[in-house]
């Protein structure tokens, strides 16, 4: 319904996540046609470090497959008579043809990969480590607001990843990504994790955690993994950072993520299973308190000011009955104003008189996502101290989510 709407964010089963604005570029490419050969083991040499990386490649690098996805384009409208045709054809999507990565995650070929690589796809091929004949492949599931989609080719594959637990990742460790970037196929780049982090709004807010590394990585790395010294994968690599600022003209900056494999072992058997999950379900397994919520920051200045609302925080609009919220006692909206977006001039009702919070464990709270990602990230029967702001007055009140925790 328009900006306005969207700011609107049900979380009666959770918190659903708010739009970031941030110039992100996604990992897809384009191909091009000459396979690499598989590295040869190293000579002896080799200091240990660069052993390791040699020994990890050769292993697990022919596991590792170049997806490439092919989108239909759009076709003319069935009612433009063909004499027309030539004057709307410019302005219609051509077909797409887009690159990206995928490893096998076990014997029976099934390979993991982001969902965005194979988005819209009416066929998806993939390539072998030195062997140029595409194969074709099938998805099987995914879960999009995760970016994560599993095919499966009818291929025995000449290397399975494991899959590694990305809780135990520690900052300053050995990150090695293998992908196709740009095209250029099975490409071993090497640094370290440099961070464990909230989602800055890299990808889907629904994703509460990213690993950051400084391993290069650039577009057609995504879907691929992102392995430690030991071989395992820990995360699979999907958004770099465009120091540019321009979309479609993305760099390597030295900051990439990956989806921490922990979250892919949650939805892994769903995948197999055939599923495409849906945000609701995501949410159902995640603590929640029961709360829908508006950022403040959506209010235009002149109605907070009418109604002395705080500047910043997340204004209750209502609140779940039985769940964890209305049994510590937060309130939401009884009043009710309709604003109308100034673009589309669809109009929301909006409450105004219910609570609102301002900060979670001491965090201030600005977005939805914020909220969302804190409780993700809480132990089973952990409680969240939430500062709530009511009438001009402020205090604290504990709530135990229901729900999730691993």
């Amino acid at each position: 319904m328009g900006k306005l709407r969207a700011t609107l964010v049900l979380v009666a089963l959770g918190l659903a996540g708010a739009v970031f604005w941030w110039t992100w570029e996604r990992g897809d490419g384009q191909g091009l046609s000459a396979p690499a050969t598989p590295p040869a083991a190293g000579p002896t040499h080799l200091l240990p470090d660069e052993a390791n990386t040699v020994e990890i490649a050769a292993k697990y690098g022919p596991g590792v497959v170049l997806v490439q996805s092919y989108v239909p384009g759009q076709a003319l409208p069935r009612n433009i008579p063909p004499q027309f045709a030539p004057f709307f054809a410019p302005f219609l999507q051509p077909p797409q043809v887009g690159t990206g990565s995928g490893f096998f995650v076990d014997p029976q070929g099934y390979i993991l990969t982001n969902y965005h690589v194979v988005q819209g796809a009416e066929r998806i091929e993939i390539q072998l480590q030195g062997n140029p004949k595409p194969l074709p492949a099938k998805l099987v599931g995914s879960v999009p607001a995760l970016d994560l989609a599993l095919l499966k080719a009818d291929v025995k594959p000449p290397a399975v990843l494991p899959l590694g637990d990305s809780d135990r990742v520690l900052v300053g460790q050995k990150a090695i990504a293998i992908g196709n970037p740009f095209g250029l196929e099975f490409t071993v780049t090497t640094g370290v994790v440099s961070a464990i982090r909230q989602n800055p709004g890299a990808v889907d807010p629904l994703v509460p955690k990213l690993i950051q590394t400084d391993a290069p990585i650039n577009p057609g790395n995504s879907g691929g993994p992102l392995l430690d010294s030991q071989g395992q994968v820990i995360g699979v690599n999907t958004a770099i950072l465009s120091p540019t600022g321009q979309i479609g003209a993305p760099q390597y900056s030295g900051i990439g993520f990956a989806i921490p494999t922990n979250l892919v072992k949650e939805w892994l058997p769903a995948m197999r299973a055939g599923q495409q999950v849906s945000e609701a379900e995501i949410l159902a397994k995640r603590p929640r308190i029961g709360v829908e919520v508006l950022p403040l920051s959506a209010l235009p200045p002149s109605l907070k000011a009418q109604y002395s609302l705080p500047e910043q925080g997340l204004l209750v609009q209502r609140v779940t009955p039985g769940l964890p919220a209305q049994k510590a006692g937060l309130r939401g909206a009884s009043r009710f104003v309709s604003l109308q977006d100034p673009i589309t001039g669809q109009t929301a009702q909006v409450g105004l008189d219910g609570d609102v919070l301002l900060k979670a464990n001491g965090n201030p709270l600005a977005q939805p996502v914020d909220l969302q990602n804190l409780l993700a990230n809480l132990k089973p029967g952990q409680a969240v101290a939430l500062k709530v702001w009511r009438q001009g007055r402020t205090f604290e009140v504990r709530v135990t989510p229901t729900g999730g925790g691993r």
